[in-house]
């Protein structure tokens, strides 16, 4: 039995798989068929977006109490599927954590917390994978070295966890970021390194944060 859409016109099986379900009509199907009614929702969200916010926070607001106690229900009932999701989604988008885990550093101090997965990333392919400072590949075959975030300026001196103050950092045996720590880093660049190569490695991240804000 075939049954046409009264949006689109288009004849398809009369049936759930192409037609969502209304009790109020005689064969129990909408009359637009799925396609047609999705993006008649979606117009519809885009119009009156403003309307079902309110409408949403107002909800919140008169059930908070019951909400939130089907929320602890919830994650009492699923604390183990719910962390095993969480281990997963994290190994996943490692970036998108790293740079979440930052930002709530960053707050804790009340600092600017903007970075996003997408500038880390970018901060990754501007030095090739490898570490901003000395070069080294960021993760090399045996694994002893790891992609590290490090804060330019340390968030104790005041910097925040923004894409202008956000390097990548080898971090393992010997790496920069376990030297680095909280120090300044021009000071700690000169002892590491001597004041020649420190000049170098200076400008070489200066000119990275400078492409930033082209």
């Amino acid at each position: 039995m075939m049954r046409r859409c009264s949006k689109c016109g288009e004849e398809k099986p009369a049936t759930a798989e192409f037609f969502y379900k209304d009790a109020s009509k005689k064969d129990g199907l909408a009359g637009y068929c799925k396609p047609c009614a999705s993006e008649r929702n979606r117009a519809y969200r885009v119009a009156n977006v403003d309307v079902i916010n309110e409408k949403g926070r107002a909800y919140y607001v008169a059930n908070a109490e019951a909400i939130g106690e089907q929320h602890r229900a919830y994650h009492a009932a699923n604390a183990e599927a719910i962390s095993e999701r969480l281990r997963a989604y994290r190994e996943a988008n490692p970036e998108i954590h790293k740079a979440s885990k930052q930002r709530r550093a960053a707050r804790k101090r009340e600092l600017p917390a903007t970075l996003t997965a997408q500038e880390w990333q970018y901060a990754i392919d501007y030095f090739h994978g490898c570490c901003a400072v000395c070069g080294r590949p960021l993760k090399d075959l045996f694994a002893t070295h790891t992609a590290a975030m490090d804060h330019w300026i340390p968030l104790t001196k005041g910097g925040g966890t923004t894409a202008d103050n956000i390097v990548p950092l080898c971090h393992g045996k010997d790496g920069c970021n376990n030297h680095k720590g909280n120090a300044l880093p021009e000071a700690w660049l000169v002892r590491r390194f001597g004041k020649r190569e420190a000049k170098k490695i200076l400008a070489r991240i200066n000119a990275y944060f400078a492409s930033i804000e082209e």
